[in-house]
């Protein structure tokens, strides 16, 4: 029998994943030199493919890096220019996008704070997708989505969680209650691009729910004020059971379940549609700001037929 010839040796290999699929034959293949030879110029091309793909996924690390618009692709002219450079991370990202099979929301810009949310989905999106179906990934994920800060962050309530309400009794129901506007951080002032208080933004979070929502779920969207998830202590400081409890944390513990429960209820039967003047849908000028369409021309709806 004869000796198995050695693999040819492969160009400079950065990492262990470049070995030949040659060389993972089993000896058998290499009895014969010219067979094997034969072999081992076929699956040559399909090394080609592998380190090519390997390369570029060891180079994302640097493309998904915070610092990714300090590296100027190689491939990519010195002069190109700043936009260019921003198009080409763009397109990097669109294909990572479409690996992990979901798409960039329309609303992401794309200029450097787009590149920043897509680096960051991009990051997460493993995470992001083990979750799915969770409320802890929907939470995350709407985060994410609207670019909101930790104070910003929705509260959802599934209904079997409350149980005594007419409201509950629905099988397979929640509310997500969405802060309508969300402080600058730092500061106690309204963020216009955080919040949700333009109907624009309001429609988007119905739209995601409606979309990422599981499907068993019925799921409703209700805008509250900010100050509701520190007024009601069960959202603020919902009970906990202590490691190793004594029949009084038990006892303590049932009591406080039970006032959480009442308090959840009275928010779920609390809920009503509220649509402030400023974000009303006028059809004409507001008339507090000088209507100019007024068809009976005395700004008002006449109260007799004398005027």
């Amino acid at each position: 029998m004869a000796e198995p010839l050695p693999v040819p040796a492969a160009e400079p290999a950065r990492g262990p994943d470049h070995t030949r699929i040659s060389a993972l034959l089993p000896p058998v293949y290499q009895e014969d030199a010219g067979s094997f030879a034969q072999v081992d110029a076929y699956l040559g091309l399909a090394d080609e493919l592998d380190h090519q793909v390997i390369e570029r996924l060891e180079d994302l690390l640097g493309a998904l890096g915070p610092d990714a618009l300090l590296r100027w692709p190689a491939d990519l002219p010195l002069d190109a220019g700043a936009d260019a450079l921003i198009a080409r991370h763009l397109d990097t990202y669109d294909v990572l996008a479409g690996w992990a099979a979901t798409t960039f929301p329309g609303s992401w810009t794309r200029d450097e704070d787009g590149l920043r949310q897509r680096r960051e989905l991009l990051s997460r999106c493993a995470r992001i997708w083990r979750r799915r179906g969770t409320p802890r990934g929907f939470l995350s994920w709407f985060c994410l989505y609207f670019g909101l800060p930790a104070a910003g962050r929705p509260y959802l309530l599934e209904h079997f969680k409350a149980p005594g309400a007419g409201l509950t009794a629905e099988p397979y129901t929640a509310t997500l209650f969405v802060p309508a506007s969300v402080p600058v951080p730092g500061t106690t002032e309204p963020s216009a691009a955080k919040g949700f208080l333009g109907w624009e933004r309001r429609a988007g979070a119905v739209a995601f729910a409606t979309r990422y929502a599981p499907a068993h779920i019925e799921l409703r969207v209700c805008f509250t004020a900010p100050d509701v998830f520190t007024a009601v202590p069960a959202l603020a400081d919902p009970p906990t059971l202590p490691g190793d409890p004594t029949d009084a944390d038990l006892a303590a513990y049932a009591a406080a379940i039970a006032t959480q429960q009442h308090e959840l209820n009275a928010l779920l039967c609390s809920v009503v549609s509220v649509v402030s003047h400023e974000t009303g849908i006028h059809l004409y000028q507001c008339i507090d700001a000088g209507r100019g369409v007024d068809r009976l021309g005395v700004g008002q709806l006449p109260t007799d037929s004398t005027t």
